[in-house]
């Protein structure tokens, strides 16, 4: 039976952030949602032009076969992701590191893992390596294990309207105890975290990538679906004022 892995998703809010010296490009128009009240009559009361526009989502979202009802309960009921990055791609710093027990096969693991969400994910979001940490859009961190049972952890920080601005990635060389990850484990983790780097939940089923312990390698339909969907909606809180 294959091995489970922990991850762990720890997302750190950041309103005011406004992103380096490499900026993604400004958030779609369609997903301006400045730009969709503007267009109600004349005297709408806002806060009802906003529960309207939070309800179409919410019920968007409840008639499709995703898990972003569980990722929203578990993300108080905030969506976020990136703007769209198919002219301008997320800038991804993946070193090589002096850390114990790396070795090449696990970076290109990692490297893969992210081909693999491009290719698959079918969303408006593209991916390139850089040489330079500075300016990255995502920074891939490793270290040799946690101190708690986990394989990687993803931190995310977005602006209050729900737009990512930038990202890391650590990733293990080793269980906690000291057992050497295969690059195989390496890669299913990564496929995990960065599906959270793409602003995905968990999942609330054990055969999709994004479930909490997985031993998935893949992504799934479900796992397609739901970023699909998380890129087809405009982000932010979706709470009924």
């Amino acid at each position: 039976m294959p091995r489970r892995l922990p991850v762990l998703l720890v997302l750190g809010v950041a309103a005011a952030v406004t992103g380096g010296a490499c900026r993604p490009a400004p958030p779609p128009r369609s997903g301006d949602a400045t730009s969709r009240d503007s267009a109600e009559p004349a005297g709408a009361n806002p806060i009802d032009s906003v529960r309207a526009a939070r309800a179409a989502v919410l019920r968007q979202i409840a008639a499709a076969d995703t898990y972003l009802p569980a990722a929203l309960s578990e993300g108080d009921s905030v969506l976020k992701r990136w703007p769209q990055r198919l002219e301008h791609p997320l800038l991804i710093y993946l070193p090589e590191p002096a850390v114990i027990g790396y070795r090449p096969e696990l970076g290109q693991a990692a490297r893969d893992a992210f081909g693999r969400w491009q290719r698959v994910g079918d969303i408006p979001v593209t991916f390139r390596f850089v040489r330079d940490s500075a300016g990255a859009d995502v920074v891939v961190r490793w270290v040799h294990e946690f101190p708690m049972a986990r394989a990687g952890q993803a931190d995310i920080r977005w602006r209050g309207d729900g737009w990512i601005q930038s990202a890391t990635l650590t990733l293990a060389t080793a269980y906690p105890g000291g057992a050497w990850l295969s690059p195989e484990a390496v890669h299913t983790v990564a496929m995990h975290e960065i599906g959270h780097l793409l602003g995905l939940g968990h999942s609330d089923h054990p055969r999709d990538v994004m479930f909490p312990t997985t031993a998935v390698h893949d992504i799934t339909p479900r796992d397609r679906r739901t970023v699909r969907l998380l890129y087809a909606v405009p982000p932010g809180s979706l709470r009924l004022p």
